[in-house]
C-alpha cells in the first residue's frame, strides 16, 4: 500500500554503547531510607508549625496513616524524575511499610529504573547528547526494554510486571535498587502508562509498538480496577506527572463512575516543584469533589519525599 505521507526511516539508526554514554545519576545517589537512625514520627511532626503547606503534609502522612491501618487503597501516581532523584528506596519502603498498594508511572520512569538495574546510572546529559546525535541511543537500554517488553507479552502480565519480573529472572546487578523489582516482590501492581514517541526506546528500529501497547492497555485496566477500590475511602498521591499520568487517571475514574463507583472520604494530595494545572484539575479537584479531601504541596521531589517518609515511619 503507497504511503500517504513520507515518513522517516528507523531502521537507519545506529545505536551506541552505553558505556561511552556520561550519565548524571548513580546507585550511589540513591538512598535506603531504612538504615536511616530511628527518629519517631510524632517528633518529626511536632518540627512542623500546623498550618499551610507544612498542616498539608502532616495531614498526607495522617491520611496514609489511616488508611493502611483501615486497609483501604493507596495508590500512589509517580513521574520518571522521582526514580531518578535518587528516590527509589523510598519508595521500596514505602512499599514494603504498606503505604502503596499500587504505583503507577509513566514509560520514561520504568527506563531509569531499568539503567540503574542493569548499570548502575542512568540520566543522560541531553544538552550535550542532542547535536552530537546520541540523545536516547544506548543499545543495552534497548535490548533490555525489549526484553522485558516480551518477557511481560509471554507471561501474560502487564507492562510494569513484565519490567518487575524480568529484572529479577535476569538477576540485575542492582534490581535492589529497582522500583519495579520491588513491586513484584511484593505482590504490588506497578502499571506503566506509554505514551508512544515519548520515550527514547521508540526511537529505535526493534521496538516492539504493539506488544507495548497491548501491555500498556492492560495495565490501564489493572489500574481502573485500584482506582474504583479508592474510592472507597482510599488515598491518592501524585509526585511529579504533569501531563500522562493525571489524563490517565481521570480516565479510570470516569469508567469507574461509568460503572456504579459514588466516592466517599477520598484523600487525594499532589506533590510538584511548581503547582500543574492538570494535577490540581484531573487528580485534586474534579473525582472527588464533595467527597473528600484534597492538598497541593509545592516542593522539590528528593526533598518533600523523604519529609513524608520521616512522618509515616514506624
Amino acid at each position: 500500500m503507497p504511503r500517504r505521507f513520507d515518513e522517516a526511516d528507523l531502521s537507519r539508526i545506529r545505536p551506541i554503547p552505553i558505556e561511552s554514554r556520561a550519565s548524571k545519576v548513580r546507585i550511589e545517589d540513591i538512598v535506603d531510607p531504612r538504615r536511616l537512625p530511628a527518629v519517631p514520627a510524632a517528633d518529626v511532626e511536632r518540627a512542623f508549625p500546623g498550618m499551610l503547606a507544612a498542616d498539608s503534609l502532616k495531614r498526607t502522612a495522617a491520611a496514609l496513616r489511616r488508611a493502611r491501618k483501615e486497609k483501604r487503597q493507596i495508590i500512589w501516581l509517580a513521574g520518571a524524575h522521582v526514580v531518578k532523584v535518587g528516590l527509589s528506596g523510598y519508595i521500596g519502603a514505602l512499599m514494603e511499610a504498606g503505604y502503596i498498594s499500587c504505583l503507577a508511572t509513566t514509560g520514561s520512569a520504568v527506563i531509569h529504573d531499568l539503567e540503574l538495574s542493569f548499570f548502575g546510572k542512568t540520566s543522560e546529559d541531553v544538552a550535550a547528547e542532542l547535536p552530537a546525535g546520541r540523545f536516547g541511543m544506548s543499545r543495552e537500554t534497548s535490548e533490555h526494554f525489549n526484553a522485558a517488553v516480551r518477557h511481560g507479552d509471554r507471561a501474560g502480565i502487564g507492562l510494569g510486571g513484565g519490567f518487575g519480573d524480568y529484572i529479577l529472572s535476569s538477576k540485575a546487578p542492582h534490581a535492589k535498587f529497582s522500583v519495579f523489582s520491588a513491586a513484584s516482590a511484593a505482590e504490588i501492581p506497578a502499571t506503566v502508562h506509554v505514551a508512544l514517541g515519548t520515550d527514547i526506546t521508540h526511537q529505535h528500529p526493534g521496538f516492539p509498538a504493539e506488544e507495548t501497547a497491548r501491555l500498556s492497555m492492560r495495565d490501564f485496566r489493572i489500574l481502573t480496577d485500584r482506582v474504583q477500590k479508592v474510592f472507597d475511602g482510599g488515598v491518592v498521591i501524585l509526585l511529579g506527572s504533569a501531563v500522562v499520568l493525571p489524563e490517565v487517571f481521570l480516565k479510570a475514574v470516569s469508567v469507574a463512575y461509568h460503572l456504579g463507583a459514588k466516592p466517599h472520604d477520598v484523600f487525594t494530595a499532589g506533590f510538584d516543584m511548581m503547582p500543574q494545572y492538570r494535577v490540581r484539575e484531573n487528580v485534586l479537584s474534579r473525582p472527588f469533589r464533595g467527597a473528600g479531601e484534597s492538598h497541593m504541596i509545592t516542593g522539590h521531589h528528593e526533598i518533600m519525599l523523604p519529609l513524608l517518609y520521616l512522618l509515616v515511619r514506624d
